[in-house]
């Protein structure tokens, strides 16, 4: 049976369920954000397995197993899922308790879900499951019936590169010049255009360094043995969490921008509704592997049509 935890107090809950025996053996874990969702799989993995997060990073601990989308069509296959089974089969080397960690468990193939189900229904013994995703409702639904559904609050952290944030700025500047049809006369039109494609290139630019230098610290600290495929989509997985961090900020940045406006426009309601669903549709495209310049271009167009109105 499914059970959906209250949003509130995610740690604290988590504490009550250990210490009162409650904790299902399999959580499907979800949130807004793969960061956010990793992180406090790594702190409940702590918790279980009773060591430091601080002791060699938890994820690589011999009592922890997981398995993660591989090479570039980022998927789970049913391989590498029935090796992450027969691992969790064996006793625990260190303590009492084994932890399976399932990244971007949506990732799973036709053949891998359906070769995973039989160990939802009857896990190992003394064995916790952790299914990470930001999209819940992707999978399999016999999956989400055996699991205990455990929904992370939005986070309201919002980026803090320089570079992003000059973005932002950037882009609030762009909004502006639209809803108040600056500069006015026959540059006007191309002025909004020049200064869409301007955002979209300097926004893939900063995508790319800020991958590249998350990279280039995160995969210093990975094991040796860790295989080529897993390494391009742990690459791949920080460009996708920071394209959602990028496009929650520019939601925040969006409704700043209106509740600052309200006295100025009297349509800024109904413009901001209009636009915060063009953006929803972003992720979605994303989702489908679309560039994410060629998601942002589909918004900022919309975008343009709605405010400039």
């Amino acid at each position: 049976m499914t059970t959906q935890i209250a949003e509130q107090s995610p740690s604290q809950l988590i504490d009550r369920a250990i210490r009162d025996n409650r904790l299902a053996h399999a959580l499907l874990i979800h949130g807004q954000n793969l960061k956010q969702v990793e992180s406090f799989a790594y702190e409940l993995t702590s918790k279980l397995i009773e060591v430091s997060q601080t002791d060699d990073g938890v994820e690589w601990h011999p009592d922890v197993f997981s398995v993660r989308p591989s090479k570039k069509s980022r998927i789970i296959s049913v391989d590498d899922t029935r090796e992450l089974i027969r691992n969790i089969q064996h006793s625990p080397q260190k303590g009492d308790r084994k932890v399976a960690l399932i990244y971007e468990v949506d990732r799973l193939n036709a053949s891998a879900a359906n070769a995973f189900l039989k160990t939802l229904e009857e896990p190992p013994l003394n064995t916790t499951i952790l299914l990470l995703t930001t999209r819940p409702y992707s999978l399999l639904a016999t999956i989400r019936s055996r699991c205990q559904l455990f929904r992370l609050p939005t986070s309201n952290q919002s980026l803090a590169d320089p570079r992003a944030l000059e973005w932002l700025k950037r882009y609030r500047e762009w909004l502006s010049d639209l809803l108040h049809a600056r500069p006015g006369g026959k540059g006007t039109i191309p002025h909004y255009i020049m200064g869409l494609y301007g955002l979209i290139e300097q926004f893939r630019h900063i995508i790319e360094a800020i991958t590249k230098e998350t990279w280039k610290e995160q995969s210093q600290n990975l094991p040796e043995e860790l295989g080529d495929g897993e390494r391009i989509a742990l690459e791949s997985r920080i460009s996708i969490s920071l394209r959602q961090d990028f496009l929650a900020a520019i939601e925040v940045t969006t409704e700043a921008f209106a509740r600052d406006s309200l006295t100025e426009k009297p349509n800024v309601p109904s413009k901001l509704i209009d636009c915060i669903r063009a953006l929803e549709s972003s992720p979605r495209l994303l989702n489908l592997n679309m560039k994410p310049e060629a998601a942002l271009e589909a918004f900022m167009l919309h975008t343009l049509r709605i405010w400039a109105a």
